[in-house]
């Protein structure tokens, strides 16, 4: 049997989906003379925390899938985890189910072939060194991300450099995974905020040299450069492990009756719009902006001119600072958004709070999306051919938006940099002219990023079939010896 260990969080349960693509692939079990069932070890996050992973991985585990779910004990959180940040606190899960996790290893050892992990559970890669499992990384990033994350490791710990510093530098950077410099403010936000870079995201890039392989949910198509990188023996000092890059794995969620009646109003909305026509404004599961910005936000969609669905989700309070974005009430929406904004904008938008991400995307109605490009949205977006604005907020989103619009064509931009503040100077928030300037290209039906985003989407489906099939064999023959 293979062992998965997910990351908590509604972002990284494309691992699951990777488990369902294994499953589904049945003749390599039978080329390898062997048959392979998969056991998904589930942590869950408080729903004080995070409403929203806590109910999809509740329903996931119950969805008759052909995998076997196994919900670990759960751990009473500590003061300290709440008083910090939402990444500390699932980190903290983590390290806290390394004795159950190596519990149900040392149980099913015989049996376990080898455990996968997801980029950020990286501490229960010594839990299986401990039992001799062989451990592989998910990686739920693109490729060029995982090269940098290499590179800096690689510098902090054998150039004796501070890491943390290289967002000060005068000079834009040589990564080995980027074919072009990359300027200072692109660089990730995990990376130049000291504490996180140094208190996990150090060890996390450690960990991945120590795994046997590492699954990139990429593809080679769209980031050939970065993968043929990891190739050349002089690019990373240490070298790296085998890399299979297996995507797009796009998440497929059973029908789990999230939709409520605003949703199907919704949805039956942007079924009547024209095509091509409806900008879509999504942060994500773990994006939201302050009111300032927000306000912004509406007077540039409204100054457009064109439709718009917008996913608006409310930022947690300072105390709450570990939570993740959750809803606002109707009373509260109205309050957040400018004086008259519903009103004005009825027959050209929607306003909603959560929104079946992959759902609307998929809709012949959406001619763009504003996004805060996180690596899943854009592959969802790429899948279905729509065109994006970046809109980097938080984690390597920064790094992803200047690769898909300076290295990759793939994207017009708004912003390559986290400028969203907490007080409302109008020089640190995204302005509207600079958002509608964004949408405006973005729209542009023959411009040159549409284009090259639809040739993008055959080269995504032929991939499925092709270049990542051939890679996930290579993983099963890996896994096989």
């Amino acid at each position: 049997q293979l062992v998965l260990i997910p990351w908590p969080v509604m972002g990284h349960v494309q691992i699951i989906d990777f488990a369902k693509l294994i499953l589904r692939r049945r003749h390599l079990h039978l080329l390898s003379g062997k048959s392979v069932s998969i056991t998904v070890l589930l942590m869950k996050l408080p729903g004080y925390i995070d409403k929203v992973s806590s109910s999809f991985v509740d329903k996931l585990s119950s969805a008759g899938e052909s995998l076997r779910f196994i919900h670990l004990p759960p751990v009473a959180p500590t003061q300290e985890w709440s008083s910090r940040t939402r990444g500390f606190f699932t980190h903290s899960l983590v390290l806290s189910q390394r004795s159950n996790v190596a519990d149900f290893l040392q149980q099913h050892k015989a049996s376990t072939a080898a455990v996968v992990i997801d980029m950020l559970c990286t501490s229960m890669i010594g839990v299986a060194e401990d039992l001799n499992l062989p451990a592989y990384i998910f990686f739920t990033s693109p490729a060029s991300f995982l090269g940098a994350m290499l590179h800096f490791q690689a510098l902090q710990d054998e150039g004796n450099t501070d890491v943390s510093e290289l967002g000060n530098s005068e000079t834009n950077l040589l990564i080995p995974s980027f074919s072009i410099p990359v300027p200072p403010k692109a660089l990730p936000q995990v990376v130049v905020e000291k504490t996180m870079w140094e208190t996990r995201f150090l060890q996390y890039a450690r960990d991945y040299r120590k795994a046997k392989g590492i699954i990139v949910n990429t593809l080679y198509e769209l980031e050939p450069f970065a993968l043929n990188s990891f190739s050349n023996k002089s690019a990373y000092v240490g070298g790296v492990p085998p890399v299979f890059a297996v995507g797009p794995i796009l998440s497929q969620p059973p029908n789990l009756n999230l939709q409520d009646e605003s949703t199907t109003e919704m949805l039956q909305w942007l079924d009547r719009q024209p095509t091509k026509s409806v900008v879509f404004v999504c942060f994500g599961s773990q994006g939201s902006l302050e009111k300032h910005q927000i306000q912004e936000l509406g007077k540039a969609l409204e100054r457009s001119g064109y439709r718009f669905l917008w996913s608006l989700r409310r930022r947690p309070e300072r105390s709450e600072q570990a939570s993740f974005p959750i809803e606002y009430t109707r009373d509260e929406m109205e309050k957040v958004l400018a004086d008259g904004f519903s009103a004005r904008t009825a027959e050209m938008g929607r306003v909603r709070g959560w929104v079946p991400q992959q759902e609307v995307l998929s809709n012949a109605a959406v001619g763009g999306f504003v996004s805060h490009c996180g690596w899943n949205s854009v592959l969802e977006s790429l899948w279905y051919g729509v065109p994006m604005a970046t809109w980097p907020l938080h984690a390597e989103q920064h790094m992803n938006a200047f690769q898909l619009a300076r290295e990759l064509g793939l994207a017009e931009e708004i912003s390559l940099e986290c400028r969203e503040r907490v007080n409302a100077r109008s020089e640190e928030l995204i302005t509207a002219e600079e958002i509608v300037k964004g949408i405006e290209k973005m729209m542009n039906p023959n411009g040159e990023v549409r284009k090259a985003v639809e040739g993008m989407k055959e080269k995504c489906r032929m991939a499925v079939q092709g270049s990542s099939y051939v890679s996930l064999a290579k993983f099963f023959q890996t896994l096989m010896k």
